[in-house]
This record gives C-alpha cells, structure tokens and sequence, in this order.
C-alpha cells in the first residue's frame, strides 16, 4: 500500500507540470448581487458548462474575473442560501451582471458524494441533513452536540447530563451494533477526528462500576466539545450505507463531515460577538416537607413493640433523639443551594478574513466560559484557528486548516455512587431538616447524620467544597490539501489531489478528595489522589484522482452533462496511550499521588487502516438524472486476517421531474443501496495477558477470561433506501420522505465456552439485527418580504429487531442495574432496545420479561422564524413521544422516604402515601414497572430574539462598522412532561451502543439564558 502511494505522488508531481491543453481567448468580468436588496454576494462560485477547469470566486464587492475560451459560454453561478442560475454569455460579451434569488427552502447547495467529489444538492440520491452555521450558532451551546439536537431528521442526539464540558452521543438510524462501536465517523475538513471518551478516575471516589481505577465512568465527556461551532461553515450528515459506504469499516453508523469557514478574496473582513449569560437548572426533584419533629420521628423511627427489650428500648430511644436533635427547621433546600452557582458564562469571539486572488485566509480567536450550576464547576475552552488557500498560478491550489485548543473542566461530581458521595444520591436519604451549609466557628461543616450516618454517609456541600476534579486537555488538528488541474481541456479535466492530516491531544486529569471529608473512610483508606493522563492520535492521507468528462451537447452522448471518475489510496492510524494512577491513604493535607498506597493501569492501542476505492457518477438530461456507483476496498489490523481487504459497495441514483404540474416546481424520486462496515475492538483479535501476581519474586503474566478470535472480521451493514423530494408553489412549500431498512449481519458478540477451557468466553461473529424506519420533513415559506415566516417540520420513527443470535439471549453490559430497574437485554424476536425486567402477576408469581422499549415511537422537531423587517423570532421544540426510561431516582427517593411527592394521594383509592405506595408495590424490584416510566416530553430547545440595528444608524457609527446585531436566546427554557425524575433525556451510560436508559443522580440539566451583540466591520 505504502508503495501504491509513493508511486502515486510521483505520478501528482509529474502531471502537475504536464502542459495545459486548453487555450484561453477572453476575459470576463461581471458581478453577482441578491436579487432582493442588491447586496453583493461574497465567496459564490463561477464555473463554465462544458469546461471543468474554469473557476472563479467573488470577493466582497461581488465582482469576479474569469478566463474563458473564445466563442459563446454559459457561466454557472451558485453559492449557498441562493438559487443556481446558468448565464449565457456570447462571443462578444466581456462583462455580466448576475441577480440571484434567495433559496429559501435550502435546496441548493454542494453536497459530498465521495472522498474528493460533490455535487449540487437537487441531484443527491440519498438522504442527506446540512445544518449550516447560522443553524448551530443562534443560541450558544455547551458543546457541537447540544448545538445539534432537534436539527437532524433520523439521528437521536442527547446530552448524559447538564455538566460542563458536553458529554453526549449521536445515534443514526437506530441501533447498528450490540457490542461494537455505536458513534458516528467525524471527518473534519478531511481530517478523521476523534471523539473518545476517556474517564478521569471519578469512579474511585464514588465506588460506582466496582470503584476500579480504570472503571467505566457514568458522566465522561467525550471531545466533540472541544471544537468551536464558531468556526464551522456546515455540518453534513451521511445517514445511510448508499452514502457512507465510501467510509468503509468505519461507516455503519454514519459519517459527520464538518467544513470550517474560509476566507474570501478582498479586503479584511472583521466579525466579533460577544455573548453574556447565566445557566441555572431547568428542573430540580425538590424533596420531603417535614412540619414538625414528630412527623420526622414518626416518619424514620419504626414504632416500639410492646414486648421491646430493654435493649431494643434503648435503640429506640437514641434513634428518637438522634432525629430530635437533628431537627432545626422544616425545610432547608439543598438542591437550590447545591445548584444555585449562578456566575457569569461569556464567550468572545474574533475572526478576520480576506486575501487576494491568489491567498485567502480566516483566522478566529474564541474564549468561553460555561459557569456550571453546581457549586465549583465549570468549564473554559480557548480556540485558535488559521486557515489558508493559496493558489500557485492556475493550476495548484493548496488548502491548510490548522485548530489549536485547550480545554479546561471541572465536572464536580454526579451519578451512580456505592459511597454516599454523590449529591442526589446522598440526598435522597437525606430529610431536609438541618442547615448542611452552615460552617461552624472554624468553618467546618457539620456531619450528615442520615443516610447510614458517619462514614457511610456525606455532606455534599463539605464535599464539593474541597474535591478537585479537573480535566486540562491540549488539542492540535491540522489538515491540508493540495489539488493540482493536470489536464484540463474543453471536455476533460483531471484533477490529483492530495489530503492528510492529524488530530493529537492530551488529556491531563487530576482527582483528589482530601481525608477530612465525611465519607473518605468508607473504602478503609483516608484520603484519594488519581493521576491520569492520556495521548491521543489520528492520522489519515489519502491520493486522489477525478477525471470529469463533459461531452458535446450535439454528439452522441449529447444526453449526457458530465461523467465524473474518482480513485484513490487511503491511510490511517490511530494509537492512545492512556495511563492512571492512584493513591489512596495519603498524609493529610497532601494530594501528590507518591503520598499513598498506589495502583495503576495503563491501555495502550495502536490500529492501522489501509484502503483503495473508485467510484463513477454520472448527470444526465439537462442536469436531471443522476447515478453513482462505488466501492471501497479496505483492510484494518484489527481484523483477523490483517491482509484481507472487505469490499463496501455502494449504488443509487434520482431523477429530478422538474415543473411537471402547475404550482409543483419539482419532484425527485431517488433510491440507493449501499454496504458499510464496523470494525472490530482493539485486541478482538488477540488472547491478552494481564499481571497475576508473582511467582518466586518475579512478577507473571495470566491470560484474561476472553479468548480472542484471528478470524474475527467487521460487522456488515447492507441499507436499502428510497425517497422522494418535492418542492412547490415557487419554493414556498418543500417536503422531503425517506424510507430506509437495514440489516446488520457478523455482529461482534461474546459466546460461552466451556469451564474445562480455563477462559470464560470468546468474541465471534454472528447473528443479525434490522433496523427500519421513515424520515419526513416539511418546510413552509408563506410569506416573504418586510413580514416573512419559515417553518419546518420534521419526523423520524426507527425500529430495531433482533433477528437471530448464534448465543443465548444476554444482558447489554452498563446497561441497567438488573431486573429489578429494567435493563437492556439481547433476545431473537424483540426489539434491540427492549427494556426487561420484573413482573408481577395476579397470583404473586414475578418473571423477567419485556417490559417497554427505549426507542420513541416517533420523534418531532418544529422551527419557525418570523422575521418583520429587521426583528426576528425564532424557536425550536422538541418532541419525543415514547420511550421508557430507568428512574432510579424516583426509587431512591421512595426508598429513602423523602420524594418531593411522598404524601400525596396513592391511586385507586390506597391508603397509603404515594410515595409508600409506589415502593412497596414495586416490592424490593418484583415489579419494575413501577420505576420503569414514560420519558415522553415536548421542550421548547431554543428560543431567539434579535434584531438588526438598521443600516442608516449603522452608517453613523464610528468604526467603519457594516452591521450590527443583538439578541436574546434560551436553551432548554422548558419541558413538557410527566416523566418524575430531572430530565428523561438524561442518561447514566450514554456512551454505549444499545440504550440510554438509566437516570441516576444526574447533573441537572442546564436552562441558559444570554445576551449577544454581533459586529461586522
């Protein structure tokens, strides 16, 4: 492969000299201005029909200059957010003035087909979202993930928790892998980029997943967060195989291309927005209401026996007095004052662009600060980008795009906990009765008396107080690309390209929990110190050649508009180091990891990915028809035979009826069908060896309990997809359907070996998931002018079902707590996020059974923008209707007798309080029902109000300023739901394939509100 690619760069640099074949006769000048308000229109592109070769851009007047052959030509002149329009231009005209209209429903546009081509979005064959940069940034986000939700038909897009520093997943079309991975590729201008989730030790301080230093934690963030959505011009989603099958092994769960902004020629060109705001909690649980100390005793002492012992009289008495003196007032409220952190959150951000013909450059400077909720938490991220496209004459052209981040958070602490170190958990045992937060003299806090007392319990204020739980990560993402015009004539052009980049970061954690706190004695050790630290990198390149014919319109293939060919080698590699060490016991007052009993672990990876591919695409009949066909050859070293290459094809193709009844501008039919991949883990492959102790001094090495598999190969995933757009009435009414049905084969999955072996299971391949739904959409414009309003709607309803397994039916790892909670469990002829667990029946009998489905019956988004000259409102809901969710919040609050809604009325006219009532029923987890509950909801997403300060007292303004805008935005203002705990989309194990079910002492989600001023000068 390594030679392949050398001998295709020198084949680059020699065509790269080759002679030009074209002569240039004329030259042409003209400008491109809106056709509603005349601006100019900056950065659209120019192209000739029937000359591939011939480009050119407007600068910042509008104006382009572009080389033409002699004789008549038809210019092409496209941008985003207008209509394409085609100019005739005749022998004897130098100049032309092109008006364009505004494309209001989107339909226009580039979209990627492949690793080095695209094509205008009215012929794309499959389904295809683009949310664009006005769409991501309107209302500030914690993170690229939070920016997305609601604004991606067929994806489910959520948040684990309301923590600084993001933390979320993006799941396409439903479930694609049981064990494998389940995120999507991120390719960021061309760059393959990472979004792992590395835990920093949290685990050991709350004892959850066995308190392991290397355990699972349930609130990670994931490093998506660390890019700047200020940067990014568009974010486009490959949602099926006929699209992402170019991806190969990585492709089955979809492909996230992100472009970043890029300069245009002109003069500089500065942008600078400041926004301001505040976070608070869109919902806290509330607790009990306590009226007197005998409500409180009557509550947590169990009554005396009449025939007590003088023992057990004794206990009675100090339980009775321990609740009496406990008592200080009826209600403190601790969740208020845990979450009430109400500091300022900014974000500055600075851009410039502009260049030559020949250079064009954006460079943007960003700082924000998302102050979190919880006392102690937050998160800043720096951003420095530089991005540069310099042209060598009129054939090379060299594209660089270069990140720089740091990333700094404190999550505090949240989640599943064994040691009554995380807040709602400790809470929820906890009555509201006495004053947490008051210092003594000293400025100590007093000891939490519930919830076990001593050391089996803790004080969260003390205990937010003084952790440390930070996460400093150093981030470079650098890309490039260098495209040479080989050959380039009237009917053919052939363009080699070049494209490789790196994404690196470190990631530096720091935990420690001083040995005064309350609970620290619980595991034996007093004291917890955890160092982590780990190096990231991902590395592709890849040579390309695109040969574009473009046949004479009178000849033989006169039906024919162009014939696009594309080939290319590929490369990639990706290799962690990730290391942990832990200190428990240490000297007090002192955190260095060296002060305490250590252990440590360490994971290091390494994989390796070589690929080929070609791929055809074909327009025809006036721009009409359209068909591609491809494939990708590609072989990994995770794979089993590490020298086979698996192929990926794909096919699909649309035709565009265009005007072909009165008031229907358009309709295209399209269908596709494509196979992608998903690779194996690192080390499926392989027996691993783990340290067991030592032998006569010496240390010694055992195999782990999993036999690894040489024959173990990527999962495959073939998608059938078919689909219809159509936009009507002059563009005021669009409507988008899609149908797609997958089926998943060669899952990765564990089966059972023998106990004679002396291992407990092997990875194989095996078994077959589907996964079937629809994507709607409409888009209204009724109105436009000084009063306009854009709606769109959309629809999304998946299905997954187990087919067969080659293994018994199993239970998801970190997918619930049991069959008491409800969990996640794999079973031929249900549903793959079917939720099981206990039943009750009418005789007193329980089972293990299907009790509810993770996956909504449907999901709905609603969008609208009502603009009245220069004010604007705009909002988004989000709909989710379905879906059980895990509340184990509302049963620890049961248990602990202290729900917000304990003495309500039970139902059905019982006796007993309603939080009584729902726990007994429930019967130590023989009816999970109970606390397994709808996690239906509508929430109002985003709400915007703005409004562009005219341009006559824009003029009048020092500064040279061209535009000014401020505005008002929410996120996450309000939900609408019965659901009982903080929030249904909130999930303790979000960063797993199957389901997102658990809700478990959850960081609350954020409500954020902020002011922004944006200045353009």
């Amino acid at each position: 492969m390594r030679t392949l690619l050398s001998s295709l760069t020198v084949l680059l640099a020699v065509l790269a000299v080759a002679p030009r074949a074209q002569a240039q006769g004329r030259t042409v000048t003209g400008q491109v201005t809106a056709a509603e308000g005349g601006q100019p229109v900056t950065g659209a592109i120019i192209t000739a029909v029937g000359h591939p070769g011939i480009v050119s851009q407007t600068d910042e007047q509008g104006k382009f200059r572009v080389s033409l052959p002699a004789g008549a030509i038809t210019l092409v002149v496209r941008t985003i957010g207008y209509k394409r329009q085609e100019i005739a231009v005749p022998a004897s005209q130098s100049s032309v003035q092109v008006r364009l209209a505004r494309d209001v429903l989107k339909l226009q546009g580039m979209i990627v087909t492949g690793q080095a081509t695209s094509v205008a979005r009215q012929n794309i064959a499959t389904a295809v979202s683009v949310v664009q940069s006005a769409d991501l940034t309107r209302v500030p986000a914690q993170s690229l993930t939070n920016a997305l939700q609601g604004k991606v038909p067929g994806a489910h897009i959520t948040m684990n928790s309301g923590a600084p520093g993001g933390g979320g997943q993006i799941q396409i079309r439903g479930v694609t892998s049981i064990l494998g991975s389940g995120e999507p590729l991120f390719v960021l201008d061309g760059v393959i980029i990472s979004n792992a989730t590395i835990e920093g030790g949290m685990n050991s301080l709350t004892a959850a997943s066995g308190g392991g230093i290397s355990s699972s934690e349930d609130n990670a963030a994931n490093r998506l967060a660390d890019l700047n959505p200020n940067d990014i011009a568009s974010v486009e989603v490959l949602k099926g195989a006929a699209a992402s099958a170019i991806y190969g092994e990585k492709a089955t769960n979809g492909v996230i291309l992100i472009t970043t902004k890029r300069g245009v020629s002109g003069r500089p060109r500065f942008n600078i927005t400041q926004r301001l705001g505040v976070n608070t909690p869109e919902h806290l649980l509330g607790s009990r209401h306590f009226s007197s100390t005998q409500e409180l005793v009557d509550t947590y002492v169990p009554p005396l026996d009449p025939g007590a012992t003088a023992s057990d009289s004794a206990k009675y008495n100090a339980a009775v007095a321990m609740y009496t003196n406990a008592y200080q007032a009826p209600y403190f409220d601790y969740q208020k004052a845990l979450y009430g952190q109400r500091d300022l959150s900014y974000e500055t951000d600075v851009s410039v662009s502009g260049g030559t013909d020949n250079t064009k450059y954006f460079v943007s400077g960003t700082i924000k600060r998302d102050a979190g909720t919880e006392l102690g938490t937050g998160a800043t991220r720096q951003n420095l980008r530089v991005n540069l496209d310099q042209s060598f004459g009129d054939r090379v052209t060299a594209h660089v795009s270069t990140a720089f981040i740091r990333d700094v958070t404190d999550r505090g602490i949240s989640n599943n906990n064994n040691n009554n170190a995380s807040p709602l958990y400790v809470l929820a045992y906890t009555p509201a009765v006495i004053n947490l937060a008051a210092r003594d003299s000293s400025g100590s806090y007093p000891e939490n008396p519930f919830a076990g007392g001593g050391s089996n319990s803790s004080n969260p204020f003390q205990t937010l107080a003084y952790i440390k739980n930070n996460s400093d990560v150093y981030r470079w993402i650098g890309g490039g690309r260098l495209d040479v015009q080989a050959i380039t004539s009237d009917h053919n052009s052939l363009t080699l390209s070049a494209i490789g980049g790196v994404d690196w970061f470190n990631q530096d954690d720091e935990l420690y929990s001083p040995s005064f706190l309350q609970f620290e004695p619980a595991d034996g050790y007093l004291g917890t110190a955890v160092q982590g630290n780990a190096d990231n990198r991902q590395l592709n390149a890849s040579l390309n050649a695109v040969w574009k014919y473009s046949p004479s319109q009178s000849g033989i293939l006169g039906f024919l508009n162009t014939a696009t060919t594309s080939t290319g080698l590929q490369y990639e590699e990706t290799g962690v180091n990730r290391y942990n060490l832990r200190a428990r016991g240490l000297v007090p007052g002192v955190g260095n990891i060296d002060q305490g009993t250590r252990d440590q672990s360490q994971t290091r990876e390494a994989v390796r990915d070589q690929a080929y591919y070609g791929q055809e695409e074909l327009l025809a009949f006036n721009s009409r028809l359209f068909l591609t066909g491809g494939f990708r050859a590609e072989r990994s070293s995770v794979n089993g035979d590490r020298k086979k290459f698996y192929i990926f094809p794909k096919a699909s193709g649309s035709y565009r009826f265009v005007n072909p009844f009165p008031g229907v501008d358009e309709v295209k039919l399209r269908a596709g069908i494509g196979t992608s991949g998903n690779q194996p883990r690192y080390g499926d492959r392989d027996q691993t060896l783990a340290l067991a102790g030592q032998i006569d001094g010496e240390n010694a090495l055992t195999a782990s309990s999993t036999l690894g598999n040489p024959h173990i190969k990527p999962e495959k995933m073939t998608e059938k997809e078919f689909g219809m757009d159509a936009s009507f009435l002059d563009q005021r009414v669009a409507f988008e359907g899609t149908r797609f049905d997958r089926t998943i084969t060669d899952l990765l999955l564990t089966a059972p070996l023998a106990p004679s072996s002396g291992l407990g299971q092997e990875v194989i391949n095996g078994g077959e998931i589907t996964s079937k739904g629809w994507e709607l959409a409409l888009t209204l414009s009724p109105f436009r002018g000084n009063f306009s309003w854009g709606s769109h709607t959309s629809f999304y309803h998946v299905q997954g079902e187990v087919v067969s397994l080659p293994v018994p039916a199993f239970t998801v790892p970190s997918s619930g707590f049991g069959a008491a909670y409800g969990r996640s469990r794999i079973a031929p002829g249900y549903s793959t996020t079917a939720i099981w667990g206990n039943i009750t029946h009418p005789d007193g009998t329980f089972a293990d059974t299907v009790i509810g489905d993770a996956t909504p019956k449907f999901t709905m988004q609603f969008s609208n923008i009502f603009t009245w000259k220069a004010l604007s409102l705009e909002t988004l809901f989000d709909w989710r209707h379905g879906g059980v969710v895990s509340d184990l919040d509302n049963n620890l609050w049961d248990e602990g007798k202290n729900s917000w809604d304990y003495d309500h009325k039970a139902p059905n006219g019982d006796p007993r309080p309603l939080g009584e009532y729902r726990y007994e029923t429930w019967d130590g987890g023989h009816n999970a029902l109970v606390y397994v509950q709808d996690g239906s909801f509508v929430k109002l997403r985003e709400l915007t109000l703005s409004y562009a300060v005219p341009q006559s007292i824009v003029d009048r303004l020092p500064g040279n300023i061209q535009a000014l805008q401020v505005s008002l935005t929410g996120r996450n203002l309000h939900t609408w739901t019965s659901y009982w705990g903080i929030d249904p989309e909130v999930s303790n194990f979000g960063n797993q394939t199957v389901s997102h079910i658990v809700d478990l002492a959850p960081y609350p989600v954020n409500r954020s509100y902020f002011l922004s001023l944006n200045v353009r000068f």
